[in-house]
This record gives structure tokens, sequence and C-alpha cells, in this order.
């Protein structure tokens, strides 16, 4: 997400960022960005294992890649009966198919992104969600500050002091922050 934010504040008007997995990393990526896509393979799995990894919450616009392949209207038709069961949205997700080799579906897949960031600026949602991230990235900085300052000041002795007193139990951890953010300033 940092380097989202650095390229986002360098007034880049896209930025696409490639993930594998859907960890706690692509989690956070993911409400990082605008627009979500998820990249699925015809014999991806099952619907438990799309749930279970976080799949259907966090794609705004999905793609069966592959689309040349065996089983494909199965993947695809899958994947729309599991985001039909999702919660309500005024927002319907869109199922693309793509053969990234030959560059098949690639259009259909730009116009969804578009569809997508167009649905967004209209209902106001795309202004919205940028400030609210804006605000998280500041919070984000100021407490990666802090942290970083507080790590190099370990041997300042207010910092000892206060401690001292928290290890002897006789201030709690967040008197004492305030004490040691006081004294430094």
């Amino acid at each position: 997400p940092r380097v989202i934010a650095v390229l986002d504040g360098a007034g880049f008007d896209l930025v696409i960022v490639e993930t594998v997995g859907v960890g706690q990393a692509e989690v956070d990526i993911a409400a990082n960005a605008d627009t979500s896509v998820v990249v699925v393979n015809p014999g991806w799995g099952d619907s438990v294992q799309a749930a279970k990894a976080g799949l259907l919450e966090i794609g705004e616009v999905f793609v069966v890649n592959k689309a040349d392949r065996p089983n494909v209207a199965e993947a695809v038709n899958d994947l729309r009966q599991m985001l039909m069961l999702g919660a309500p949205s005024e927002w319907e997700v869109p199922v693309v198919e793509t053969v990234a080799l030959d560059g098949s579906g690639l259009d259909d897949l730009w116009k969804a992104i578009g569809d997508h960031r167009d649905h967004l600026t209209t209902t106001g949602r795309l202004s919205a969600e940028r400030n609210l991230r804006a605000e998280a990235r500041l919070r984000s900085a100021i407490r990666a500050e802090i942290e970083s300052q507080v790590a190099t000041h370990t041997d300042d002795p207010a910092y000892l002091l206060a401690l001292e007193a928290v290890r002897g139990r006789t201030m709690d951890p967040w008197s004492a922050a305030l004490q040691i953010l006081g004294a430094s300033g």
C-alpha cells in the first residue's frame, strides 16, 4: 500500500498492482484500490475455497482467464452463481472471459474497469472513498513516524523513566505514552 500511496501522490492517473493469492497483503492492496480485478482460471476451485479466500469480497470485476480451455462455461457460471449469493449491491459485478496469450477479451476487461470507475464517479463514491483512503494513509504515516521516533529515542531519560514506571506497575502504558509524547514535544 505504501508504493500505491507514493504513486497516487505523484499524480498518476492509473496504477496497476498485480498480486498473487488473497492473503492479508492482497486485501490491504484491494482496500487501497478504486477497482479490484480478481483473475481466476477454469478449474480454479469450488465456492467454499473462494469464500474462504475472501475472493468474493474484494473483487469489483472478475476475470476468467484462459477462456480457450475446457470448462470455461462452468467456471463462469459457478462464479456468477457465487456472486449472486453475496450481499446486494448497486454495482453488478461483471465476469469477463479473457485469453491473455492472444489478448482476447481485453477490450471487454477494460470496458468493465471503465464502467466500474464511471459507476463510482456518478454515485460520488470515487471521491468519498479516495478521501477516506487519504485520511487513513495520513493516520498510518503519523503512526509510523511516531513509532520510528520512539524507536530512535529509547535511551531518552523520559522514555527510560516511563518504562521503569510501567515495569514497576506504578503507571499504566497509556499514561506513560502521553507523558513521553508530552516530554518530547
